[in-house]
C-alpha cells in the first residue's frame, strides 16, 4: 500500500465510519463497481491495493457480503504519524478497543510495513497488542487473551512512508478471514485458484450472461422466472472454482451467503440487521431452469474436487462434469456459450514441454470445435499463451499473487 492509499483521518467516527477494501492489483476498478453499486456506501475512492469508501454499519457489512473481488474490508480507526515504537503505542492506547471486544474475548495483531524502529512484524504487533491490553488493564483490571488463529478482534496496523514523513494505519479486519474463503471449497488440486482471482476474471470479461453487469441488480432487482442459462465451459476445470464462481455471479448468489466474518465477534454487532440483509440476499437468487456450468478435465482427483466444490456452493444441479481430454472436448450445447479456462503454466505444475502441447491443444480445439463460443484464457506464461496460436481480441492484466497474469479474450468465428 503506497502513501496515497491510506486515509488520512485521526480517530474514530462514530457518525461515518470510514472502510478500505483491500483487494489485488489492477482489480480496484472492479472493486470499486462493486461498492459504488451497494446501498448506503458513499465516498468511494480508490488506491492503489485498496478501494475506500464510508457509510453506516449496512455498507459494511453489505461489503463483506456481496464483494467477489475484494480480499478483506477494514474498518478503519486512525491513522497517525509515527516516529517509532513510542509513537505507534501511545496511537493504539488511545483508541477505544473496549467497544470491540470483552476483556473475556480473544485478540489478535497483523502487522504489515516498516517505520522507524519498528522494521520486524512481529516486534510491531507485540507493541500494539501490549497497548491494547494495557488500556484494558487500566480501565477494567481485565484484559482480553490473545487468540492468532480465529480471535474475536484481530487488529490489522500498516506502517508506511507518508508526504510528511511515517505514519501507521490502524484498522479492524471485519472480514477475518478473507473474502476468498467463501466456504464451499471443500477440496483444491495442486495449484488452485483464489476464488477472489476467479470472480475478477469473470467481471473483467464484463460478459453480462455471466453476471458481469453491476452487483445493484442482486441488490435491487427482482429476480425474474426461470430463464435459459448461457452455457459456461471449463475444458480444464481442475478443483471447479471457475466454474463455481460464474455460477455464483450467474444466479446471483452473494458469496458471503455461507460464511462468517469478523465482525460478527464484534460487541457492536447487529445481528437483527445481518439477518435482514442475509434474507434480502437470498430472495434476490435467480433460478435458473437447467444445467449451464460444463466441466471437464483429464484428472479424476480434479473432477471428484469439483464436485464436492459445486456441491457445497449450491451449483450441483447446475453443472455437469465430464473425464475427458481437452483434445477431445466437444461444445456441451447447439448454442454458442463462453469457454473460461485457467490452464496450468509451469510455474508450479507441469513441464514446460508438455504445457506447450497443451497450450497448441487448447487453441486447435477452440479454433475447430467452438466456433460462435467467446473464449477467456488466464494465464501467467505469456509464452505459452503464444502456443494458443489465436490472435486475442482483448488483454487484461490480473495478478495471481506475486504472478503478473494476462486474461485473454478470443473472438472464436
Amino acid at each position: 500500500m503506497t502513501s496515497a492509499s491510506v486515509s488520512r483521518s485521526a480517530a474514530v467516527s462514530s457518525t461515518r465510519p470510514r472502510y478500505l477494501a483491500l483487494c489485488a492489483r489492477h482489480t480496484e476498478p472492479l472493486v470499486a463497481a462493486e461498492l459504488i453499486a451497494l446501498p448506503e456506501v458513499a465516498d468511494v475512492e480508490v488506491r492503489s491495493g485498496a478501494v475506500a469508501f464510508a457509510g453506516p454499519r449496512a455498507a459494511l457489512y453489505r461489503a463483506n457480503l456481496y464483494s467477489r473481488c475484494a480480499s478483506r474490508i477494514l474498518r478503519v480507526l486512525g491513522d497517525y504519524s509515527c516516529g517509532g515504537p513510542a509513537d505507534l503505542y501511545e496511537a493504539v492506547r488511545t483508541l477505544p478497543w473496549e467497544e470491540f471486544v470483552t476483556t473475556d474475548g480473544t485478540l489478535a495483531v497483523s502487522a504489515m510495513g516498516e517505520a522507524p524502529g519498528l522494521s520486524n512484524s512481529m516486534f510491531t504487533a507485540l507493541k500494539t497488542k501490549d497497548a491494547v491490553v494495557d488500556r484494558f488493564r487500566d480501565r477494567l483490571g481485565r484484559r482480553p487473551d490473545v487468540d492468532p488463529q480465529r480471535p474475536d478482534l484481530r487488529i490489522n496496523v500498516q506502517l508506511y512512508e507518508g508526504p510528511r514523513g511515517p505514519r501507521c494505519m490502524v484498522s479492524l479486519d471485519s472480514s477475518d478471514p478473507p473474502l476468498y474463503q467463501r466456504g464451499y471449497r471443500q477440496q483444491g488440486g495442486p495449484a488452485p485458484l483464489k476464488e477472489t482471482l476467479a470472480a475478477a476474471i469473470i467481471a473483467q470479461s464484463g460478459e453480462p450472461v455471466l453476471g458481469a453487469a453491476p452487483i445493484a441488480e442482486a441488490v435491487h432487482t427482482a429476480p425474474p422466472h426461470q430463464q435459459r442459462s448461457t452455457a459456461v465451459v471449463d475444458l480444464c476445470c481442475g478443483s471447479g472454482t471457475l466454474l463455481s464462481e460464474a455460477g455464483l455471479s450467474m444466479l446471483r448468489m452473494a458469496p458471503g451467503l455461507s460464511r462468517d466474518f469478523g465482525f460478527m465477534h464484534w460487541r457492536d454487532f447487529d445481528s437483527g440487521l445481518w439477518r435482514k440483509l442475509q434474507m434480502e440476499a437470498r430472495q434476490k437468487i435467480r433460478p435458473a431452469s437447467e444445467v449451464f456450468l460444463f466441466g471437464s478435465d483429464v484428472d479424476p482427483r480434479a473432477l471428484r474436487s469439483a464436485s464436492q466444490n459445486l456441491q457445497a456452493a449450491g451449483l450441483y444441479r447446475y453443472s455437469r462434469l465430464t473425464r475427458c481430454d481437452l483434445r477431445d472436448a466437444e461444445p456441451p450445447t447447439n448454442q454458442p456459450g463462453i469457454v473460461l479456462c485457467n490452464p496450468p503454466y509451469g510455474e508450479r505444475m507441469g513441464d514446460e514441454r508438455e504445457l506447450i502441447e497443451l497450450y497448441r491443444a487448447l487453441g486447435d480445439t477452440l479454433k475447430r470445435r467452438f466456433v460462435g463460443y467467446r473464449a477467456y484464457v488466464y494465464t501467467a506464461n505469456l509464452q505459452l499463451a503464444r502456443q494458443i496460436g489465436l490472435r486475442p481480441s482483448a488483454r487484461h492484466v490480473l495478478w495471481n499473487g506475486m504472478l503478473e497474469g494476462r486474461l485473454l479474450r478470443f473472438d472464436l468465428y
